[in-house]
C-alpha cells in the first residue's frame, strides 16, 4: 500500500470515528422527526401538548401541576434541532448555571442583551451561548413587570435559522 493510500486510509477512518453532531436529553436528541418526539412526550404524561408555528412543539403542565415542566422542541424540516427546558426562574439560578457553564467550556460565544417594550411593561433578557463541540449550550433570563423565566438550551447547526439564537 503506497503512503498516499494509507493516509487516505487514515483519513476516512477518522472521519468515521468522529463523534456524530448528536446531544441527547433523556429520550429525546437532535435529528428526531416530530412524530417520533411526539410518541416519546406520551410517556412523560405532560397535561398539554400544542405546536407552536411550523416549526415547534410545546409540552408544559398546567399551573396546579407541581411538577411545572415546559419543554419547547424546534424542529427543522422534520428534524429535532433544539430543545428548550424552562427551569424555576430566579437570577441565582441563572448565575449558578452560567458560572458553571464557563467553568466546562470557557466564556461564552455569544451574549445577547436585549430590552423590549411589551404590553405590560418593560422586557429585559440576557441570554449566553457556549459551544460544546458541534452542539450550542444556551441560558436564557427573561424579567418581564410581574415575573420571569429561565430556560436552558441546546441547539445544532441546521438549513433552517442560524444557530445560536
Amino acid at each position: 500500500m503506497t503512503i498516499r493510500t494509507q493516509a487516505c486510509c487514515l483519513l476516512v477512518g477518522l472521519l468515521f470515528g468522529l463523534p456524530a453532531q448528536a446531544w441527547e436529553i433523556g429520550e429525546f436528541r437532535n435529528g428526531m422527526s416530530r412524530s417520533d418526539v411526539e410518541q416519546a412526550l406520551k410517556t412523560w404524561n405532560f397535561d398539554k401538548t400544542l405546536p407552536v408555528g411550523n416549526d415547534g412543539l410545546l409540552a408544559y403542565d398546567l399551573s396546579g401541576n407541581p411538577t411545572g415542566r415546559r419543554f419547547l422542541f424546534t424542529f427543522c424540516q422534520d428534524k429535532l434541532v433544539a430543545f428548550d427546558q424552562e427551569i424555576a426562574p430566579d437570577f441565582r439560578h441563572f448565575v449558578t448555571i452560567a458560572s458553571n457553564y464557563s467553568n466546562l467550556y470557557g466564556n461564552p460565544l455569544k451574549v445577547i442583551p436585549y430590552t423590549s417594550v411589551i404590553a405590560s411593561g418593560e422586557e429585559n433578557l440576557l441570554a449566553m451561548f457556549w459551544r460544546k463541540g458541534s452542539d450550542f449550550l444556551g441560558l436564557k433570563y427573561v424579567l418581564y413587570p410581574n415575573s420571569e423565566q429561565l430556560s436552558m438550551t441546546v441547539q445544532v447547526g441546521n438549513n433552517c435559522w442560524q444557530a445560536p439564537r
